[in-house]
């Protein structure tokens, strides 16, 4: 008979993820994810089969619970503004990672393996275009709701937000200038306008 897990299949993966987003795919060994996990190497392989099987469930449940895009499909019935505003918030408190890392797992893990691994940067792509889908059917609610003019190009409009989210959280690991961000935020929000 097959001995039952002895960890909590979620909680690894979020802290798991955690610990790939902090430090990339590369930097990051089992070991580490044992260390933080406190979930022993021979029960990760048996359940996930290797890191880089750990790292595509992290990144799946990451895209599904803590991301930028969980976060504007949690809630589709709230106001566009709301959702976009709670996001580019968050981005700006991860400067000082006291709420939740800087940056963000796929972006961070497709610019680390676009000419490391084709499989991973595909998978990080695909979320990617997964997120950019999100922003223009809010955005679509919203011009049809009436919170954003119906004139206004939607796909440009979603072009624009997923580059400055990107840039966003680019900033919030590298330069940290909240004041900056605040300003490219205002401009994007003005647009919405």
């Amino acid at each position: 008979m097959a001995r039952l897990r002895e960890f909590d299949y979620n909680e690894t993966l979020l802290n798991a993820g955690k610990q790939f987003w902090a430090n990339g795919y590369q930097a990051t060994s089992i070991k580490d994810i044992a260390s933080v996990t406190g979930v022993k190497p021979g029960s990760l392989y048996k359940a996930f089969g290797d890191k880089k099987g750990l790292f595509l469930k992290c990144v799946s449940h990451y895209m599904e619970h803590t991301s930028y895009y969980a976060i504007l499909i949690e809630n589709p019935e709230a106001p566009f503004k709301e959702s976009l505003n709670k996001i580019f918030k968050l981005i700006v408190a991860s400067c000082n990672e006291s709420v939740r890392n800087s940056g963000c797992l796929v972006t961070n893990s497709a610019f680390e393996m676009v000419s490391v691994d084709k499989e991973i940067y595909d998978e990080m792509n695909k979320h990617l275009c997964q997120m950019k889908q999100a922003v223009l059917s809010r955005i679509l609610s919203a011009q049809a709701s009436g919170e954003i003019d119906k004139k206004k190009d939607a796909e440009s409009l979603a072009a624009y937000l997923i580059t400055l989210i990107q840039g966003l959280l680019v900033s919030s690991r590298v330069t940290k200038d909240k004041t900056e961000m605040q300003k490219a935020i205002q401009i994007g929000l003005d647009l919405l306008d």
